[in-house]
């Protein structure tokens, strides 16, 4: 079994997929595969990603929901650790992956996210979302309860996700409701700022405004609790943890 998998969400990502494909291609850590899921992608993306030594799933933007394409990546990998990496999210440096990897010491650890940089061009919006979700933190922490994970920038352990995979029927805020899951399964995620990447979307406000208003019904059940304890793939049955 390979050691890692990182699963490269991406559409009409040619501005930096490069950029986070060579960083991730110069880790520390050399016992991972390359999985790049493209939705649609009518730019360079493509081309760009066939320079590397990747595999690479196309789906159909009109099939996408993010949990669908994060599980669909997951379940053609090998990893033993399965990274989500959003295309837009570049490692910061060379110990990017093993610091993901560290977070799993414990075996009660489900999942590990990491540390949030905002680029150069970044919008005062990217700003404000980072600084209040905490991934621009750099003190390392641990949690039994609340939302925190992002798969923006996250890793889940293969053994768990193959019985709670993303929910692929909510169209956002999937890494939250899975959070929510875990805590409810007894399981601990952990944040580890050594698993840095520069991330921002630079939005407009209205951009900004329909990405909330798109994500908004998803996280307000989460943080209410009223999310089930159950994890939905695909219109099947949900997966039962208790």
């Amino acid at each position: 079994m390979t050691k890692a998998s990182i699963i490269i969400r991406a559409k009409n990502e040619a501005r930096f997929i490069g950029q986070t494909l060579d960083a991730v291609y110069q880790q520390d850590e050399h016992d991972f595969e390359v999985i790049v899921v493209d939705s649609g992608s009518n730019d360079a993306t493509l081309d760009i990603a066939r320079k590397f030594p990747l595999q690479i799933i196309q789906i159909k933007s009109r099939d996408f929901t993010y949990g669908y394409a994060l599980n669909l990546g997951m379940r053609e990998s090998n990893g033993e650790f399965l990274i989500s990496l959003s295309a837009h999210s570049q490692p910061r440096d060379s110990h990017w992956l093993s610091g993901a990897i560290e977070g799993f010491k414990d075996e009660r650890v489900a999942g590990v996210y990491g540390r949030q940089l905002p680029r150069e061009d970044a919008s005062w919006a990217d700003l404000f979302g980072m600084k209040v979700s905490g991934v621009m933190s750099t003190k390392p922490n641990r949690h039994s309860t609340g939302i925190g994970f992002s798969n923006a920038n996250g890793a889940v352990r293969r053994s768990v996700w193959l019985n709670v995979p993303f929910d692929e029927l909510i169209p956002g805020a999937e890494d939250l409701a899975w959070s929510r899951i875990i805590h409810r399964a007894g399981l601990d995620i952990v944040y580890a700022p050594k698993m840095a990447v520069y991330h921002s979307h630079r939005e407009s406000l209205p951009k900004l405004v329909r990405r909330i208003w798109h994500d908004q019904p998803v996280i307000l059940r989460v943080a209410l609790g009223l999310y089930g304890n159950t994890s939905r793939v695909g219109g099947r049955k949900p997966v039962e943890l208790r």
